[in-house]
C-alpha cells in the first residue's frame, strides 16, 4: 500500500480532474460528450436491470446525477492509480519524461479503452479527426498537470528562498486548476443536476386535467438529447415493404393530422410518483404510414430505431389494429419539444413511456421484433400500465383540524382500460368511502377525483386511495418496485389532526 500511495497518486488524481475539467468546458464549446457523459450508456447497459430498476425506484431522476458523479469519482481515483504507476515506473527508469509519459499513458487508456467502450471507436476516429484531436489536448493537459503536480509534492525546498518563492508560484498551478476543475465541472453541470434532484420530488397541489407543456415530465436515457434540425431530419420507412419511402418533417406535417389527449407514464414511476402527465398529440396514424407503404406478406414486425441508439419494436397486427397509435410530431399544438422527441416520436397509448421511442428516424418492418432498449436490461416487453391512483391533497404531513371539512384531490389512472371508481379511506384501509369523479378529458386520460372528510379525532390518520379500472378489476395492493414490470401498492398519506 505504501508503495502505490505515493506522490504520483495526489498528482495523478489532480491532473485526472484538470482533464475533466477541460472535457466538460469543451463539451460546453465544441459538442465534445465528456466521458462520464459517454460513458453513461455502457454503464447501464451492464447494469443489471434489477439494480437499475432499484436506484430508479429510490432516487428517480436523480440516478442520473449519481451515475454522473459516481463516474467522475471513478475517473479521479483511476488517474490516480494511473499517477502512482507511473511514478513507481519513474523512480525504476529515471528517465526524466513524466509529462511525455503521463500524456501518453492517458491518451492510450482514453482512445483504446474509455472510447472504444462509449461507441466513439479508437481515439474517438467515428466522430472524426475533431474528437481526436481534442482528447489529444485533454491527455496533454493531464500529463502537463501532472509533472506540475508531482515536482509541488516531491521536490524539497531549494536554498534559495527567493527561488523557491518563484517555484512555488509556479508548482502552485496544479491545485489552482484542480480547484478551477471542481468549478468548472459546478457551473456546466449542476443545472442538470438540480433540475435531476428536483424532478424527483413528489407532487403537490390539485392536478390540472391537462399538463402544461413545461410541467410535462421527462425521462431520457440520455445525458444530452439528440439536436436535431427539421431541414435536415428525415424518416425512413423501410425492410419488408413494398414502397420504402423516406417522409421529410415538411410531408408528414402537411398530411392531415390526428390529436389524442394521452395520459403518458414512466415505467419507473412510483406508488404516488409525478412521473406521469397528460397532453394533447398530434401526428399521422402509424397504420396509415405502413398501409400506404405495403407490408410484404414476410412482416410480422415494426421496429422503431432512434437518433439517440434507442430502439423498440411491435407486432405489425397491434399496429394494424390499433388506430390510435401515433407518429407524434406536436404536443398541445407546437411541435413536440427536443426533450419530448422532436420532430417525431411514437405514442403507444396504455403502455408506459418506455414503449414510444423519441427522435424517431427510422421504422423498419421485419419479420421478428428487435429487443427494446429496456427490455434487453430485462424490462418486461408489454409494459402494459397498471391501474394507478394518487393522493395530491392533503400532502403528507399535513395538520388538519377535527370538526372541519377537508377536501381531497387525486388522479387515477388505468390506461385504455379507464377508471370506473375511486375509493378512498380515512383508515389505513380498514373501511373504504367513494370518490367522485371527474370525466376525463378523454378515454386514454387520467381520471382526476375528489371527496370530502370532516376528521372527527385528534391523532394521526393514515388516508390511503385505490382505483377500480373498466375491466372491474381493482388496483393491486401488493408492494412492488418499478422493475421489470411497473410499480404498485396503494398509496397513503398520513394527515396529524388537531382539535
Amino acid at each position: 500500500m505504501a508503495r502505490i500511495w505515493n506522490p504520483g497518486t495526489a498528482a495523478g488524481a489532480v491532473a485526472a480532474s484538470v482533464g475533466l475539467a477541460v472535457m466538460y468546458v469543451l463539451s460546453a464549446l465544441t459538442g465534445l460528450a465528456a466521458l462520464p457523459q459517454a460513458l453513461q450508456e455502457p454503464v447501464l447497459a451492464l447494469m443489471p436491470g434489477w439494480l437499475f430498476g432499484l436506484l430508479i425506484d429510490r432516487l428517480q431522476h436523480a440516478g442520473k446525477v449519481v451515475e454522473e458523479v459516481g463516474l467522475i469519482i471513478f475517473l479521479i481515483l483511476a488517474g490516480a492509480l494511473l499517477g502512482a504507476v507511473l511514478h513507481l515506473l519513474e523512480q525504476r527508469w529515471h528517465s526524466g519524461q513524466d509529462t511525455i509519459l503521463a500524456a501518453a499513458a492517458a491518451y492510450a487508456l482514453i482512445g483504446l479503452v474509455a472510447l472504444p467502450l462509449a461507441g466513439s471507436g479508437p481515439f474517438g476516429l467515428a466522430l472524426g479527426l475533431q474528437s481526436v484531436v481534442e482528447w489529444a489536448l485533454v491527455a496533454a493537459l493531464f500529463g502537463f498537470s501532472y509533472e506540475l503536480a508531482l515536482q509541488r509534492l516531491d521536490l524539497p525546498p531549494r536554498s534559495s528562498d527567493a527561488d523557491w518563492g518563484r517555484r512555488r508560484v509556479i508548482l502552485g498551478l496544479p491545485g489552482l486548476l484542480a480547484l478551477a476543475s471542481l468549478a468548472t465541472i459546478a457551473i456546466f453541470r449542476a443545472p442538470s443536476w438540480a433540475l435531476g434532484l428536483l424532478a424527483s420530488s413528489q407532487s403537490s397541489g390539485q392536478t390540472p386535467a391537462e399538463t402544461p407543456v413545461g410541467s410535462f415530465y421527462q425521462v431520457s436515457k440520455n445525458f444530452s438529447d439528440p439536436q436535431i434540425s427539421a431541414r435536415s431530419w428525415g424518416l425512413e420507412l423501410n425492410g419488408l415493404v413494398r414502397s420504402p419511402r423516406r417522409y421529410l418533417y415538411s410531408e408528414l406535417m402537411a398530411q392531415s393530422l390526428t390529436s389524442e389527449i394521452v395520459t403518458l407514464e414512466c415505467v419507473s414511476n412510483l406508488v404516488g410518483g409525478n412521473l406521469i402527465s397528460t397532453g394533447s398529440f398530434s401526428g399521422v396514424r402509424l397504420r396509415d404510414l405502413i398501409a400506404a407503404a405495403g407490408p410484404a406478406p414476410a412482416a410480422s414486425a415494426v421496429n422503431f430505431n432512434s437518433a439517440d441508439g434507442y430502439q423498440e419494436s411491435m407486432a405489425l397486427t397491434t399496429v394494424q389494429s390499433d388506430p390510435r397509435i401515433l407518429v407524434a410530431l406536436q404536443l398541445d399544438g407546437a411541435p413536440l419539444p427536443v426533450s419530448h422527441g422532436f420532430p417525431a416520436r411514437i405514442v403507444f397509448p396504455g403502455h408506459y413511456g418506455m414503449r414510444g421511442p423519441k427522435w424517431l428516424v427510422q421504422i423498419e418492418l421485419a419479420g421478428a421484433e428487435q429487443t427494446g432498449f429496456w427490455e434487453g436490461q430485462g424490462w418486461e416487453h408489454a409494459a402494459v400500465v397498471k391501474t394507478w391512483s394518487r393522493i395530491d391533497v392533503p400532502a403528507a404531513g399535513s395538520i388538519a383540524h377535527a370538526g372541519h371539512v377537508l377536501t381531497l384531490t387525486g388522479v387515477a389512472f388505468a390506461g385504455t382500460r379507464g377508471v370506473a371508481a375511486v375509493e378512498w379511506s380515512p383508515d389505513g384501509g380498514r373501511s373504504w368511502r367513494p370518490a367522485q369523479l371527474q370525466a376525463p378529458l378523454s378515454e386514454l386520460s387520467w381520471t382526476l377525483w375528489n371527496a370530502t372528510w370532516t376528521p372527527s379525532g385528534e391523532g394521526a390518520h393514515k388516508i390511503v386511495v385505490r382505483a377500480r379500472d373498466g375491466s372491474g378489476a381493482w388496483q393491486d395492493a401488493r408492494v412492488e418496485s418499478s422493475f421489470p414490470s411497473g410499480a404498485s401498492g396503494y398509496h397513503s398519506v398520513t394527515v396529524n389532526v388537531a382539535s
